[in-house]
């Protein structure tokens, strides 16, 4: 659908940054960060580079975890395989956060 409206609308030059970081946070313009934002649509954020590559160590150390907490299931250490499967649980929690 073609857009022909025009909206404006004056800010303080705060505000304008404000808009302005959210919207680059988000990975939009400003346009489609307001009428997304105008509209209720779910806004999800781009991660920085940090961010993935900690998403990424976390998922290996979940793997692994999920290796440790496999080779206990063969003893009789279910309170260690508990511990990991814990830990395993809480990791992927904070990475669906991430999502």
């Amino acid at each position: 659908m073609k857009r022909i409206k025009k909206i404006e609308f004056r800010v303080t030059h705060t505000e304008y940054l404000i808009i302005q970081n959210k919207a680059l946070k988000s990975g939009n313009t400003i346009s489609e960060f307001l009428r997304n934002t105008a509209m209720g649509y779910q806004l999800s954020y781009k991660l920085t580079e940090d961010e993935i590559l900690v998403y990424k160590h976390l998922n290996q150390y979940a793997d692994y975890f999920r290796r440790i907490g496999n080779l206990f299931k063969l003893g009789d250490t279910t309170g260690v395989k508990e511990a990991c499967v814990e830990t395993t649980k809480l990791i992927q929690t904070h990475l669906n956060k991430l999502k």
